[in-house]
């Protein structure tokens, strides 16, 4: 696949199927029919965050970064996003490949200032 089609396909791919379900885990009761359907709600889609999650490791032939020796948008993208919940605990054991990818994009000293202001 050539680069820039496999940035977009995976760009696509987080917004998707990852972070479109934040509007749902921000306020299960959107979806709920009660709040006993709310606790069955954070746990579906905690699952299948960390099913596309896996797919995406297993799909993905990371080097340094995502899609290669540079870094992208995508390897930013996917470091904030692997912190939403389930949390980066499970994120790292479901998908290792890409544990190494992002623990290198938060070592990287460019962005040190970026992490501490406005994410971590």
């Amino acid at each position: 696949m050539r680069p820039a089609a496999a940035f977009l396909r995976w760009m696509v791919f987080v917004s998707a199927q990852i972070y479109a379900l934040v509007w749902v885990r921000d306020d299960p009761s959107r979806l709920a029919a009660d709040k006993a359907h709310e606790a069955m709600i954070m746990q579906r889609t905690a699952e299948r965050r960390l099913f596309c999650w896996r797919y995406m490791d297993g799909e993905l032939a990371p080097g340094r970064y995502m899609l290669g020796d540079d870094i992208s948008a995508l390897d930013l993208y996917v470091t904030v996003t692997s912190t939403f919940g389930p949390g980066r605990a499970a994120f790292r054991e479901i998908a290792p490949r890409m544990a190494a990818v992002i623990d290198r994009v938060e070592a990287d000293p460019r962005l040190a200032a970026l992490w501490t202001e406005r994410l971590f």
